[in-house]
C-alpha cells in the first residue's frame, strides 16, 4: 500500500512495505532514487534491528542462532498504517511470532511517523521494548545525482559537516572492516567514485548535527540532521553505478568480524522491558 502527504511545497509517497518513502518531489522536483532494479531496487529502507552483515548472516541470543538478513529485516516487512493525516503518516511494526522463532527472540514495537516540513520530511522512529532486548538503527534514503541535471556525475558531489570533524574511514571489504585514518580533516570531503567502487564509507563519532550534499555542478542538494545518531555511511551500488548516492544518519555499522551474541555487540543499544527509544533525523532538500 502507497501512502501520499503533500504541503504547498513537498509531496512524499510512503509504502507500506518497509515503512519506506518511494517518491520526495520538492517543487515538482524528485530528489529519490527511482529504485531501478538494474542497479539497487531500493529507494529509502530504513534498518532495524541490525545494521551491516554478520557471520553466516546469523545472530546469537543466549547462545541460540537465528538468521539475521544484512540489515535487518524490518525493511522487507509490511508495516500497519496507524493514522494518515494531509501532511504525515505513521506506520508500525510489531514482533510476531515468525520474528521471534526464526530471527529476533524479542518483543518489540517499531513505530515510524513521517511529518512534512516546507522543504523537506521528518523521519521519526520509536522502538519500544516488549521485552529487554538489543538493538541498533538507521535510515538509508538514496538520493537522485540527476537533481542537478540528467547524467550528473557522482564525483561534482561533496558532503559538507556544520562542524570540524576529525574522522577515520571504515570500508567494508567483503564483509569485514578496512580503516582510512583521518579521512575527514576539517568540514568536507568529495565523494567519487573510486571511493565508492571499494565499498561504503562510513564515518563514526560525527558531532555535527547537520551534514549537507552539494554539487559542483548545481544548486541542488539535501541536508540531514543527525539527532541522536553518530555514525554516517555514504554509499552507492557497485560494479553497477547507478544516479543515486546514499546519506544515512545510523546509531552504528557492524561488520562480519564483531560476536555473534547481541549482548556482546559493542554497536548494539539496548532498552529494558518498557522503556523507549526515539530517533529524529530530518532530511531538507533545496
Amino acid at each position: 500500500m502507497l501512502y501520499e502527504i503533500k504541503n504547498d511545497n513537498i509531496t512524499l509517497v510512503v509504502s507500506s512495505l518497509g515503512a519506506e518513502p518511494q517518491s520526495l518531489l520538492f517543487q515538482g522536483r524528485e530528489y529519490l532514487w527511482n529504485g531501478d532494479k538494474a542497479y539497487w531496487f531500493r529507494r529509502a529502507p530504513l534498518l532495524f534491528p541490525m545494521i551491516g552483515p554478520t557471520k553466516d548472516s546469523k545472530i546469537s541470543v543466549d547462545g541460540v542462532l537465528y538468521d539475521m538478513p544484512n540489515n535487518g529485516f524490518a525493511r522487507d516487512t509490511e508495516f500497519t498504517l496507524v493514522e494518515k493525516k494531509e501532511e504525515s503518516v505513521t506506520l508500525r511494526l510489531e514482533d510476531s511470532e515468525k520474528s521471534r522463532r526464526e530471527n529476533y527472540p524479542f518483543g518489540f514495537v517499531l513505530t515510524v511517523t513521517y511529518s512534512l516540513l516546507p522543504d523537506g520530511y521528518e523521519a521519526k522512529a520509536e522502538i519500544e521494548a516488549k521485552d529487554d532486548l538489543y538493538y541498533t538503527f538507521g535510515w538509508h534514503p538514496a538520493f537522485s545525482l540527476d537533481i542537478n541535471g540528467k547524467g550528473t556525475e557522482l564525483d561534482t558531489y561533496s558532503i559538507t559537516f556544520s562542524e570540524d570533524e576529525r574522522l577515520d574511514k571504515k570500508t567494508a571489504i567483503d564483509g569485514v572492516f578496512r580503516y582510512t585514518p583521518d579521512f575527514v580533516v576539517g568540514k568536507s570531503f568529495r565523494i567519487s567514485r573510486e571511493l565508492t567502487d571499494v565499498g561504503a564509507i562510513i564515518l563514526d563519532g560525527v558531532k555535527s548535527q547537520e551534514v549537507t550534499l552539494t554539487s559542483s555542478s548545481g544548486p541542488h542538494g539535501v541536508k540531514a540532521t543527525m539527532g541522536d545518531m553518530t555514525t554516517l555511511t555514504v554509499w552507492t551500488c557497485t560494479p553497477q553505478r547507478g544516479q543515486y548516492v546514499c546519506v544515512e544518519p545510523m546509531v552504528s555499522f557492524g561488520d562480519t568480524e564483531r560476536p555473534l551474541e547481541l549482548k556482546d555487540m559493542k554497536e548494539t543499544r539496548s532498552l529494558r522491558k518498557g522503556e523507549k527509544a526515539v530517533y529524529v533525523n530530518a532530511f531538507s532538500v533545496f
